[in-house]
């Protein structure tokens, strides 16, 4: 009786299963999904740290002016050449504000403009355009406004026309400042030898997700914990004099 032959099948070697086609394709899809969020979450990185950069740009430029400012304030005896509002450090409503007298070197006076006094102040106020949170603004007024003020003892009025809507005497200095802080140094003495300056900075990011739903408490907490930049300078201030006018 006659068998009929075995006949053996062999896979070719280049040929792949339907199972081991699936296990390669579903292997292949993780990689391609862990390899877009690597990416994804590289460019928040990036994103996240150039605005933290920007911030800090932006904070070192407004601390470089207000330094050069106070390095040439002049403080006398009436407390309106010097005068420091201190608010809470991180507020809606109640921030610091910090005006003063200014005789700038010869080298930095418009030629134009008579008498060397200047009215100089910073402060916090809302964009007028609706754009961020808060921005930090220099106020600056020179020449015979200021010298008036003075002799009539009425800088007080003349510092209440810092406004951000009052573009000839106030400039935009620093986006997105949430908060800034006055400290005396020493404390309580009068007039004070130094002033340490801090802002309290958040990015554009950051202050979007905020203004998108104040209401939500816990999670603007979160918020700021989580990206809220804070930046400092000390500066010394020049002596007391008897008078803004030099005789």
């Amino acid at each position: 009786m006659r068998h009929a032959p075995l006949i053996h099948t062999k896979r070719s070697g280049g040929g792949f299963t339907l199972l081991e086609v699936l296990l390669a394709s579903a292997i292949l899809c993780i990689l391609v999904i862990l390899l877009l969020w690597m990416g994804n979450a590289g460019l928040r990185f990036w994103r996240d740290g150039e605005q933290r950069r920007e911030s800090l740009r932006e904070a070192r430029a407004a601390f470089q002016i207000l330094t050069e400012d106070l390095h040439s304030a002049v403080i006398t005896t009436n407390p309106e050449s010097l005068m420091i509002n201190q608010g809470t450090p991180i507020s809606e409503n109640e921030t610091s504000q910090l005006f003063f007298l200014v005789s700038h070197p010869a080298d930095r006076r418009d030629s134009t403009i008579r008498g060397d006094l200047c009215a100089t102040g910073y402060f916090l106020a809302k964009d007028p355009h609706g754009v961020g949170s808060r921005n930090l603004y220099r106020f600056h007024v020179s020449g015979d406004r200021v010298a008036i003020a003075v002799e009539e003892n009425h800088l007080g009025s003349l510092y209440a026309e810092a406004a951000p809507t009052n573009e000839s005497t106030t400039e935009l200095l620093a986006h997105n400042i949430i908060g800034f802080q006055i400290t005396e140094l020493p404390a309580h003495a009068e007039p004070p030898e130094a002033l340490e300056i801090t802002l309290y900075a958040i990015n554009g990011s950051t202050e979007s997700l905020l203004a998108a739903d104040p209401g939500a408490k816990e999670r603007n907490e979160r918020l700021l914990k989580t990206h809220l930049q804070r930046y400092s300078t000390t500066v010394h201030l020049p002596p007391l004099r008897e008078s803004a006018i030099t005789p």
